[in-house]
């Protein structure tokens, strides 16, 4: 890619929303091999893997992409987080959760504008917080919120509807 700058980046309309709806979460595999269209959208994936669901309520999950960039070394990197609420503990979650923990996986992000995000896209991602507990007050949450980040060379790429059509979702 040039570092010629090359376009600028329009005033959009008011129509977008924030959050996310799901999030797809499967063990992560260097085999996994991706194809792009003209705009740098992943269009083809081939040894996708198994993705599994976790629904998210509304205003509850959340993806967030913060660049880290050091003009005195050269260099640039892009830290994707994506947070998720589940609610009531039970003995299913743990178990998800303590696999989750000692896996790298790939992530994929549906936004609430139906847009789909691929995190940790060469490097995987990981679980690198969480928190467990059952409140204190009536209204408190009773379930778990985890983090994951991937650490990557560029922001997090979309996937066109299509190619994400042809993976595996349970």
């Amino acid at each position: 890619m040039s570092c010629i700058l090359s376009s600028g980046i329009a005033l959009g309309c008011k129509d977008s929303l924030g959050g996310i709806k799901e999030v797809y979460i499967s063990s992560f595999s260097s085999a996994t091999t991706y194809t792009y269209d003209a705009d740098d959208i992943i269009d083809g994936i081939a040894n996708g893997g198994n993705f599994f669901t976790f629904e998210q309520r509304n205003e509850q999950g959340e993806f967030t992409q913060t660049g880290n960039h050091s003009v005195e070394n050269g260099s640039n990197f892009w830290s994707q987080m994506v947070n998720l609420v589940f609610t009531k503990n039970d003995a299913d979650n743990r178990n998800v959760l303590k696999v989750l923990a000692q896996s790298t996986l790939s992530i994929i992000v549906k936004d609430q504008n139906d847009v789909y995000w691929l995190v940790g896209e060469s490097n995987g991602a990981d679980l690198v917080a969480s928190t467990v507990g059952a409140g204190k007050a009536y209204g408190d949450l009773n379930g778990s919120t985890v983090s994951f980040e991937a650490k990557e060379s560029a922001p997090a790429r979309q996937i066109d509807a299509t190619a994400f059509a042809t993976l595996t979702v349970a």
